[in-house]
């Protein structure tokens, strides 16, 4: 038994190292958030780990297509609004690695689970700081950090400070 909670310990450690979040900036306004209609009940799930993804440079020449992408692959996990964010970062990755990215940031347990849940959650939260960011633009990487900590109290605390 106490080598299962040290092999936990490591692992949420590690996770914690090479997820460093790379999200949030304070130079754009954000994009606008574009709902999916999802009528997928949310779910809990795993990646694969051995998946072999294209190229950015061969999806990168249909960006219509990506988005629609990004779009149908949220929506088939019962997310109900894509998060800006994601959009934004098509021009730079894929529509997969930018969906993974995300769900794995921002709504996995332990175990390298995603809630579903919880990932509409954080987007809700996200949804407010963008509607602040708006009308100010401020740097929103200590509210995204937040969040992939699941620190929603401490979230909830940084988008009332930016409200005053």
């Amino acid at each position: 038994m106490p080598f299962e909670n040290l092999k936990k310990s490591i692992k949420k450690h590690v996770k914690a190292m090479l997820n460093d979040v790379k999200y949030g900036d304070e130079a754009r306004k954000p994009l606008a958030y574009i709902p999916t209609y999802s009528t997928q009940e949310s779910m809990r799930f795993t990646f694969p780990t051995d998946m072999k993804t294209e190229s950015f440079k061969s999806t990168s020449a249909f960006p219509k297509l990506s988005k629609e992408i990004l779009i149908d692959l949220f929506k088939s996990i019962g997310v109900l609004f894509v998060p800006e964010i994601t959009l934004y970062y098509l021009k730079e990755k894929t529509a997969f690695e930018i969906f993974e990215n995300f769900c794995m940031t921002f709504g996995t347990d332990e175990e390298g689970v995603v809630d579903v849940h919880r990932l509409n959650k954080v987007i809700r939260y996200l949804q407010k700081m963008d509607a602040l960011r708006e009308k100010n633009s401020f740097n929103s990487k200590t509210i995204y950090t937040a969040l992939a900590h699941k620190d929603f109290e401490k979230a909830d605390q940084l988008i009332e400070k930016r409200m005053i």
